[in-house]
C-alpha cells in the first residue's frame, strides 16, 4: 500500500535548508552511531517490503548546531522510495531531538533535518528510522543505506544494512522426534516455514506425507490441523490415510516470513497410527505443493521400534588382579521404547568367576544406580542383595507414582567396586538379565596381574637325591608399586586394623625341602627388602617399602633335596594365598586372625594362591648309560639329564680330575670318607669296592692292589680323583673331546 502525503511543507523545508547555509557547522565533541534493529529478507521481484530499522545516537546533543543538521539517506542502486516519511510515523526522535523536517529529493533519497533541543538537559539522544514502502527491483546479498550529513557529528559518510535480498523458500523442522512402538504414538508440532515473506500463495496445498505403513490418525482429527503462525488468516485441511492436506486462500501476510504448524492449535501435537507393514526405523515425511513454491522436503518425526531394554557400554578401566576394591567402568540399561521397564521390576548384576562385589561397612555391595532421563525411577540401596559367592547382586526397582517423562528410561550404573581373584585376568563383564526379556552384558574392566612369576632355566632332579639344582624364581612387577608394602593386619582393637609389611611365601611341594638357603635378592628397580626368613619347604620374603620404579626379585642359588616319596612331575613352588577367621564372643566380633599368606600380592583374603611356577622336574635315578663332565664347569649330565655340582673338574699333569661324589653317582656307587685314614670308598654293592687314599697313587679294586700314575687330592674341601681310574675299576670307559674340554664316561 502506498501512502499519500501532504506536501505543504515542502517550502518550509526548503526555507530551513537555505538558512542552515549561513549557520556555522561547529565541531563535534562526539560521534554518532549508526545501529541496525533489523534487517529481513525479501526477494529482488519489484515488490513492496518494509525493511528494517535504524537507529542513529548522538552521545551529546549539544554537538548539534543550533539550526540543526541535516542527514541525507540513500538507498542502493535497484530500491527505492515509495512514499515521503513523516516525522512521528517512519521517524521518531528521543525529546531532546527535533526533526524539523522530511523531504524526499529523489526516487532513493531521503533528507532528515535534526535539531537540537537543549531545554531537557539529556545529552545523549537518538533518531530512529524505518525504512518501510521500499520497492525492491534487483539486487543481491545486503540492502545498505547511505547516511551522509553536513555536519561532522554524524561523520561524512555512515552506512547500515536495512535487509537482505535471498530466494523464497521453506524449512520444514519438527520440534522433537518421538519414539514410538506398535501402538502408534503422538508426535511433536512439524513447522513449515517461510524463509521470507511471500512465498506461500494464495491457492497453494501443501501435502504433507507418511511413508508406507504409517497413517494420520483421523479420528482425533483435532490433533492433526494446519495453522498459520500469525492468527486471523484463511486456511483448511484434510485427512486421507498416509496423506495430510493443508488449503491456503487469500488474505497471506507477504511482508513478514510465516509459518505454517502442523499440530494441534492447543497442544502443537498429532498423532499417527503404525500398521503390520510397517518397517522399524527413522519415519520421515514428504512435504510438497502443487504450485512448488514450497521446496520439496523430507523431515524425520519419530523412530519406529520395539520394545524392550538394551545394556550399553559406557566406559571400562584398568586394574589389577589379586586386588580388593577395584573400581570400574559404567554402563547404562536403557529402554528401547517408554514403558519397556515395568515396576516392581527385579534385575541381577552377576560378575564373571574370579571377581566378588567389594562391600561397604555394612555389608551391602558397593554399587550406585542413577536415573538419567528425568523419570521418578527408585530403588532402595540397602537392600541390594548379595549371592552366588558375592558375585551376583539383586535390585529391585520401581516407578513412584508413574512417569515423570514420557521419555524412554535410562539407568547410569557405576561406582561399582570389587575384589579380583590372583587367578583372574582378562576383561571383567556384568552380565545382566531379570524378567521379560531383559538380558546383556557390559565390559567395565580390563584386569591384569602386576606382578608375573616367572621361573629362569628350570632342570631335572633325581627322586631321592639331594643338592640338585631348580631354576631361579623371578618376581617381576608389570608396574609401578606391583609389589605392596602395606596391609591390613588380622588383629582389630577398637574396630581398628593394624596395618603391617606385606610378606611374599613361596612354598615347596609335599616332600621336596631347599638344600641350602637360596639368595633373595633385587635385581632390577627400587623394590625394598626388610627381611627373609629360610624354612625348610619355604621362604617368607617381609617387603619394606614399595617401588617407585617398577622391580624384579630374583631368587637365586635353589638347590633341592627330593624324598624318595615324590612322585615323577613339576616341582611346583607356590606363592600362597592367605585367609581370614572371625572370632566372635556373645554375638560381637572381637578379632580377626589371619593366616599368613602372599599379603604383598593379594591384599584381600582370599585362599587361592597368587600363582605356581615350575622351578624342576623330577625323575627317576639313571642306571645305566653316560655321563659327561666339562671342565671349569659345574654343569654335568646323566643320561642327557643337566645337573649342578658345587665343585668343578679340572686338569692337572695332564689329567682330568672330577667330584668324587658326582662321579660316584654317575656309577651307582655308594661313597664314603674315612677321615682318621684319609680315604675314600666306593662301593655297589654285590659288584666292586674301590678305595682311593688321598695323596697316594696306591688303590685297590676289591681287595686287590692297584697304581694310578697320579693321586687323589682335596681342593676346597671336595675330593677329587682322576676320572679314568674309578670309572674303569666299575667297568666304564672313559673317553676325552679335547674341543669341548669334555670327560666322557659310558658305561
Amino acid at each position: 500500500m502506498i501512502k499519500a502525503r501532504n506536501r505543504k511543507l515542502s517550502m518550509l523545508l526548503v526555507l530551513a535548508m537555505l538558512m542552515t547555509m549561513f549557520i556555522g557547522v561547529g565541531t563535534a565533541s562526539a560521534a554518532a552511531t549508526f545501529t541496525s534493529l533489523s534487517s529481513p529478507t525479501v526477494e529482488a521481484d519489484g515488490s513492496i517490503y518494509d525493511l528494517g530499522t535504524v537507529k542513529v545516537k548522538l552521545e551529546d546533543v549539544e554537538a548539534l548546531p543550533a539550526g540543526g543538521a541535516w542527514l541525507t539517506i540513500s538507498l542502493p542502486s535497484g530500491s527505492k522510495y515509495t512514499y515521503e516519511y513523516v516525522e512521528g510515523d517512519e521517524v521518531t526522535a528521543t525529546s531532546n531531538l527535533i526533526i524539523g523536517g522530511v523531504l524526499q529529493t529523489a526516487a532513493d533519497t531521503m533528507e532528515i533535518l535534526v535539531i537540537p533541543n537543549y531545554t531537557t538537559g539529556d545529552y545523549d539522544g537518538s533518531v530512529t528510522i524505518k525504512f518501510e514502502g521500499i520497492q525492491v527491483k534487483s539486487g543481491s546479498g545486503d540492502i545498505v543505506a547511505r547516511f551522509l550529513s553536513n555536519s561532522s557529528v554524524f561523520g561524512q559518510i555512515n552506512t547500515a544494512v536495512i535487509g537482505k535480498i535471498g530466494e523464497g523458500a521453506t524449512t520444514v523442522l519438527p520440534k522433537s522426534v518421538k519414539t514410538i512402538g506398535d501402538a502408534g504414538g503422538i508426535m511433536d508440532t512439524l513447522v513449515i516455514a517461510e524463509s521470507i515473506g511471500g512465498v506461500f500463495k494464495p491457492g497453494e496445498v501443501i501435502t504433507v506425507k507418511l511413508p508406507k505403513g504409517f497413517t494420520w490418525n483421523d479420528s482425533d482429527v483435532s490433533a492433526v490441523p494446519g495453522a498459520w503462525s500469525l492468527l486471523g488468516k484463511t486456511y483448511s485441511y484434510n485427512v486421507d490415510g498416509r496423506v495430510l492436506e493443508v488449503y491456503l486462500y487469500d488474505g497471506l501476510p507477504t511482508s513478514d516470513a510465516g509459518r505454517i504448524n502442523i499440530g494441534s492449535d492447543m497442544l502443537g501435537f498429532f498423532r499417527i497410527d503404525v500398521e503390520d507393514t510397517a518397517k522399524f526405523g527413522d519415519v520421515y515425511v514428504t512435504v510438497t505443493s502443487k504450485l512448488d513454491s514450497v521446496k520439496k522436503q523430507d523431515a524425520k518425526v519419530a523412530i519406529y521400534g520395539d520394545y524392550g531394554v538394551k545394556v550399553t557400554e559406557d566406559t571400562k578401566e584398568d586394574v589389577d588382579s589379586g586386588r580388593a576394591n577395584q573400581e570400574l567402568g559404567e554402563f547404562l540399561i536403557e529402554e528401547a521404547l517408554p514403558e519397556s521397564l515395568d515396576s516392581q521390576r527385579t534385575l541381577y548384576f552377576e560378575l564373571p568367576k574370579g571377581v566378588k562385589w567389594a562391600k561397604d561397612d555394612n555389608g551391602a555391595p558397593i554399587i550406585t544406580l542413577k536415573s538419567e532421563d528425568g523419570t521418578n525411577l527408585y530403588w532402595d540401596a540397602d537392600e541390594f542383595v548379595l549371592s552366588n559367592g558375592d558375585r551376583k547382586v539383586k535390585v529391585v526397582f520401581e516407578f513412584g507414582s508413574g512417569r515423570f517423562s514420557d521419555d524412554a528410561a535410562k539407568i547410569r550404573v557405576k561406582d561399582m567396586e570389587v575384589n579380583i581373584e590372583p587367578s583372574f585376568t582378562g576383561d571383567i563383564a556384568v552380565q545382566v538379565y531379570g524378567k521379560s526379556g531383559v538380558e546383556g552384558e557390559a565390559v567395565v574392566g580390563v584386569a591384569a596381574r602386576p606382578v608375573d612369576l616367572k621361573v629362569a632355566n628350570p632342570t631335572k632332579v633325581e627322586i631321592g637325591a639331594m643338592n640338585q639344582a631348580a631354576g631361579d624364581i623371578l618376581i617381576i612387577e608389570t608396574k609401578d608399586e606391583g609389589v605392596l608394602d602395606e596391609y591390613l593386619d588380622g588383629t582389630i582393637l577398637d574396630d581398628e586394623y593394624e596395618r603391617v609389611a606385606p610378606q611374599i611365601v613361596v612354598t615347596l611341594p609335599k616332600g621336596v625341602e631347599f638344600y641350602k638357603d637360596p639368595t633373595v635378592e633385587v635385581e632390577e628397580g627400587d623394590l625394598e627388602i626388610d627381611d627373609v626368613e629360610y624354612n625348610d619347604d619355604s621362604i617368607v620374603i617381609t617387603i619394606d617399602a614399595a617401588s617407585a620404579k617398577k622391580s624384579t626379585i630374583r631368587v637365586s642359588n635353589v638347590f633341592l633335596t627330593v624324598d624318595r616319596t615324590v612322585p615323577e612331575g613339576d616341582v611346583v613352588a607356590t606363592f600362597k594365598g592367605h585367609k581370614t577367621k572371625e572370632v566372635t564372643e556373645y554375638g560381637v566380633k572381637k578379632d580377626v586372625i589371619k593366616e599368613a599368606g602372599s599379603t604383598a600380592l593379594v591384599d584381600w583374603a582370599t585362599e587361592e594362591s597368587y600363582g605356581k611356577v615350575v622351578i624342576a622336574t623330577t625323575i627317576t635315578p639313571s642306571q645305566g648309560g653316560h655321563a659327561k663332565f666339562v671342565i671349569a664347569s659345574n654343569i654335568y649330565e646323566i643320561g642327557g639329564v643337566p645337573y649342578v655340582m658345587d665343585a668343578v673338574p679340572y686338569i692337572k699333569d695332564s689329567r682330568s680330575y672330577v667330584p668324587m661324589r658326582y662321579l660316584a653317582q654317575m656309577l651307582g656307587a655308594e661313597i664314603a670318607w674315612s677321615e682318621a685314614e684319609q680315604t675314600v670308598t666306593l662301593t655297589k654293592e654285590g659288584e666292586t669296592e674301590v678305595v682311593f687314599t688321598i695323596g697316594s697313587t696306591s688303590y685297590t679294586v676289591n681287595g686287590e692292589a692297584m697304581t694310578a700314575d697320579v693321586a687323589p687330592e682335596i681342593v676346597n674341601d671336595r675330593s677329587f680323583l682322576p676320572a679314568r681310574f674309578a670309572a674303569e675299576a666299575f667297568g666304564a670307559q672313559v673317553g676325552w673331546d679335547e674341543a669341548t674340554q669334555t670327560v666322557i664316561i659310558v658305561r
